[in-house]
């Protein structure tokens, strides 16, 4: 195996780790995120502000598709970090994503990560 390959392996499967750490993180944030927002639609609900709750609610919805979101990403990251060994293949899958260091990426929020 040429140590070429060896060395985009070794970044790859960093690249990989990293972008499955944050997007565990990110997970674990979002759903903090949605318990909080739906605890003040809650709350808005028992005060009777129907504007408010209805925003709230909105938001609820919106942190709920991007919870899901990272939760999707998480789930690809762990499988590109599984499943290539055991098909053989674990340096060449890990090599091509050794790019992943040099993408970024654009967060829902308009902030880049």
């Amino acid at each position: 195996m040429p140590t070429l390959v060896l060395i985009l392996a070794v970044l790859g499967a960093a690249a990989l780790l990293f972008r499955l750490a944050r997007s565990v993180v990110r997970l674990f944030v979002r759903s903090a995120e949605v318990t909080a927002a739906e605890g003040l639609a809650e709350i808005s609900a028992r005060r009777g502000d129907l504007t408010a709750m209805q925003e709230r609610g909105a938001a609820v919805r919106q942190l709920r598709r991007t919870r899901r979101r990272d939760l999707l990403l998480a789930v690809l990251w762990l499988v590109w970090l599984a499943v290539p060994p055991a098909f053989g293949v674990a340096p060449e899958a890990y090599a091509i994503a050794s790019p992943l260091w040099l993408l970024r990426r654009q967060d829902p929020g308009g902030t880049d990560s």
